[in-house]
């Protein structure tokens, strides 16, 4: 995992299609993290270099427990963390936008105005949600995971140096972020660092703010970009 745009990053297409690539990669990453308590296959991936790195950037230095732990005992605790973070019972964060971001009298509800808004949205842009998915719409890991496929959308265009194919992507990228994400996930994990003890779970939701805030950015950029090619 590495940070998106920054310095040394060019406008070659070669270029354009690996920053696409990590963008894909973390979105999906953090998509995983937030859909469902860590397994130990998925451990092993939290316990490398690379995320320890990402989060030590970020301030949050592992404890010696997680990196390791035994491994059950490591897991066990993780989805425990999970679980009272964001499913309760009792009082738990929700990671849906619709409790952020409807209305007064609807805010707080699940199934609201925006959790339509992003299922539509998502149908529309070409994308399917799994026949298996349970979940609502609206949860942060599907629009994670959205962002993640637009990215690798992009990523694919680069590579075809298609920058008309680029900028739609790009497009859809921007307007998501614009219209969703920017507006509720900071505030989503804001809540998490305020109030979680984990350093894991706490440090995961530095870095998506961290991310998202930095992505916006290179998003417009690249976008910039391929509008420019695209003639």
């Amino acid at each position: 995992m590495t940070e998106t745009g920054g310095e040394g990053s060019t406008d070659h297409p070669e270029d354009l299609a690996r920053t696409a690539m990590e963008s894909s990669n973390l979105h999906g990453f953090l998509a995983a993290v937030f859909r469902a308590e860590v397994t130990p296959e998925f451990l092993q991936d939290l316990r490398s270099a690379a995320v320890v790195e990402a989060l030590s950037d970020v301030g949050v230095e592992m404890t010696d427990q997680f990196l390791n732990g035994p491994e059950d005992e490591v897991v066990e605790y993780l989805a425990v963390e999970y679980a009272a973070l964001y499913l309760g019972p009792g009082k738990h964060i929700s990671p849906h936008e619709s409790i952020y971001r409807d209305d007064e009298e609807r805010k707080g509800e699940y199934w609201g105005v925006c959790t339509v808004a992003v299922k539509k949205y998502i149908e529309a842009v070409g994308f399917e949600y799994d026949e298996k998915y349970m979940g609502i719409p609206d949860h942060i890991s599907v629009e994670l995971e959205f962002m993640a496929e637009l990215a690798n959308r992009e990523n694919q265009a680069w590579e075809k140096d298609d920058p008309v194919a680029a900028a739609n992507a790009l497009e859809f990228q921007q307007e998501f972020m614009a219209d969703h994400l920017s507006l509720w996930v900071p505030k989503f994990c804001g809540q998490v660092v305020e109030k979680c003890d984990d350093p894991f779970y706490k440090g995961i939701g530095q870095l998506t703010m961290e991310f998202l805030d930095s992505e916006k950015e290179d998003i417009d950029r690249r976008l910039a970009i391929a509008q420019e090619r695209s003639g």
